[in-house]
């Protein structure tokens, strides 16, 4: 029988109304726990069946505090994202959000004597000519392309680092996920990622779509209940060294858009353009960012979903709730 870290157990879902969180809470109401919720959207739009749901904002050191207590576990999703464009544009709100609302989410758990945490870093975190590998992290700042979040995220990791030296917490987890897509993305077009913005531009008829860049860049794509299947593994085996979820795969954002206009769900199919960058345009991002993923397949951490069937459950998602994403919350739409 696999071990199981939840059951009647107090967790905290930071980030709980997002991709990855309407993904793990139902595998955690399956293990037993007793489900909190703290996030920036309506109660609306948090999945059924949770203890509490806290509207609130975790940058703000108070309200780690009082969403934290009592809590036996908390999982932090939370992480300010979007596209190049916006990291260039928006380097300080990137960078502080992204910042804050880890430091002080640790901090107030250590507080309040949380026992496990698990922290959600990013795969920016990774040097712009890095293997991508877990311990070679440190070998090499971030890509210039990811460098404010890349750094934010990494002080995140770096104090679990000195928390595991300093304070006794059960575990103490951390992983690095690839390009997250799927239900409950962001579709807003301003700064949406990649896989959220070609299907919303697609199914709105742009036609023809233009994509930034020439289309070789190369990313590693995981769909967002992989990545909560992997949180489960990672606190019920107690993994506490960082580990990199993602498909081990690259992926051209011209094969990308491909697979997008080729979706049975996808009735008009537009002519693509790719716009070639320079560096008084726009911002593309590094040539090729795959995660080397031997270290999850060691734990048995396996993707159920290729890229071809997230694809077509994330379009069809869309098209069915489209109408009820307005009133998601919006960093950078304040």
């Amino acid at each position: 029988m696999p071990k199981n870290n939840f059951k009647n157990k107090n967790v905290l879902v930071a980030g709980g109304t997002g991709m990855v969180g309407q993904a793990l809470i139902p595998k955690l109401k399956k293990h037993g726990a007793k489900i909190y919720v703290a996030s920036m959207d309506n109660k609306n739009l948090s999945p059924k069946g949770i203890k509490k749901f806290f509207k609130t904002d975790l940058i703000n050191i108070n309200n780690c505090l009082k969403v934290t207590k009592n809590m036996d576990c908390v999982i932090n999703l939370l992480g300010i994202t979007g596209s190049p464009k916006i990291n260039f544009s928006n380097p300080g709100s990137f960078m502080m959000s992204n910042l804050y609302s880890a430091v002080n989410l640790l901090y107030a758990s250590e507080k309040n004597k949380v026992k496990r945490y698990l922290y959600t870093s990013t795969y920016g975190v990774y040097g712009e000519k890095s293997n991508m590998k877990e311990k070679d992290m440190w070998s090499h700042f971030p890509s210039p392309n990811d460098k404010y979040a890349g750094w934010a995220k990494r002080m995140g990791e770096l104090q679990i680092e000195a928390y595991k030296k300093e304070f006794k917490f059960e575990g103490l987890h951390v992983i690095r996920p690839a390009n997250i897509y799927g239900p409950f993305a962001n579709f807003n077009p301003k700064n949406s990622m990649v896989v959220a913005s070609i299907i919303k531009r697609v199914l709105d008829g742009e036609n023809p779509l233009k994509v930034w860049g020439d289309g070789k860049a190369i990313r590693d794509f995981i769909y967002a209940d992989d990545v909560a299947n992997a949180i489960i593994k990672v606190i019920n085996k107690n993994i506490q060294v960082p580990i990199n979820i993602g498909s081990g795969k690259g992926v051209t954002i011209k094969k990308l858009v491909n697979e997008i206009i080729n979706c049975s769900k996808i009735r008009l199919k537009p002519k693509i353009i790719f716009e070639k960058s320079n560096k008084n345009t726009k911002k593309v991002g590094d040539k090729k960012r795959v995660l080397n993923v031997k270290l999850a397949k060691k734990y048995n951490i396996k993707n159920k979903i290729n890229l071809s069937k997230g694809i077509f459950y994330t379009i069809n998602w869309y098209i069915k709730n489209k109408s009820k994403l307005e009133s998601r919350y919006n960093y950078f739409a304040k």
